[in-house]
């Protein structure tokens, strides 16, 4: 995942923060935390975004939205929540979903199917050899 920008849409700071460390650890770049589909949108105006990773239930607001922006841009993207995959809108229902209480190797990987990278084989901070 060296050198692909992320923008982590997530609105509890904990998760957001954990979920960078993750995909720092891999390589990526985190280039925004944003906590609502309107500081999202600021970001990919401002940063060139590889992926995304969005939670679905972001306060009084779903990620919804931010999706169907991402897509009509070709950005792809990942859910990384903790609701079931039923929720997704049919639209979405092909994308990647990781149970974000299970999110640190289900992250990584979905980020590299996400990717249009040439990474074939990466080591993890902890060792870990992943291929693709």
């Amino acid at each position: 995942m060296k050198g692909l920008k992320i923008l982590v849409v997530e609105d509890c700071y904990l998760m957001a923060a954990a979920l960078e460390d993750v995909l720092t650890e891999a390589g990526a770049d985190v280039v925004a935390l944003a906590p609502s589909v309107a500081v999202a949108m600021n970001a990919l105006a401002r940063h060139t975004i590889d992926i995304a990773c969005l939670d679905i239930n972001l306060g009084s607001e779903t990620s919804f939205p931010l999706a169907d922006v991402l897509a009509l841009r070709g950005i792809p993207f990942v859910f990384v929540t903790a609701y079931n995959a039923d929720i997704l809108p049919p639209a979405h229902r092909h994308r990647p979903f990781v149970d974000k209480t299970e999110a640190y190797l289900e992250l990584v990987c979905a980020c590299w199917a996400a990717a249009s990278s040439s990474v074939l084989v990466v080591r993890l901070a902890d060792g870990t050899v992943v291929a693709r």
